[in-house]
């Protein structure tokens, strides 16, 4: 394998850990993300979290899903890298680069979409508990559109090394 084509691998091997490392963060934040609701009269308050929005349900399915691609693919990046085996010529590598696609496009749509439905609420008057619930799905959308970028940039890298 030659210099470029071994940093290439390499460079695609750090972008899926760094793309995996962004999707559990983001896995993280939305779970743990709740408030109490403002209801003074009831003794024990429910909680407000991601369950009650389907667009916070589909944000983490989409986490989720990046994270289960990931974790399978990783270990033919390593493979890649560690022994310098080709993971395929003409079909296989095709695949491999249309199911990046395909999780790419999958992981930002469920970052859109809990951006929207966030910007949404946002515009209304809320109180400042929901303001910080609010915050922190932004953060979490954010890092899911960071790690759609490592998938884009890994995914210009693949299509690289195929010409």
């Amino acid at each position: 394998m030659a210099f470029s084509e071994r940093a290439l691998a390499a460079a695609s091997l750090l972008l899926r850990v760094l793309t995996l490392l962004l999707l559990v963060a983001s896995i993280i934040i939305i779970v743990t993300n709740k408030i109490y609701a403002p209801f003074t009269d009831v003794v024990d308050p429910p909680n407000i979290t991601f369950r009650d929005f389907y667009a916070y349900r589909y944000l983490l399915s989409a986490a989720v899903i990046g994270c289960a691609y990931t974790l399978l693919v990783l270990p033919f990046a390593a493979i890649h890298v560690a022994q310098g085996r080709k993971i395929g010529r003409g079909r296989g590598l095709a695949l491999f680069i249309f199911t990046d696609v395909v999780l790419a496009v999958l992981i930002a749509t469920g970052a859109a979409a809990g951006l929207g439905l966030t910007v949404e609420y946002q515009h209304q008057q809320q109180s400042s508990d929901f303001k910080n619930f609010l915050n922190l799905v932004d953060v979490s959308c954010g890092l899911m559109l960071g790690a759609t970028v490592c998938m884009v940039i890994m995914i210009m890298a693949s299509v690289h090394s195929l010409t």
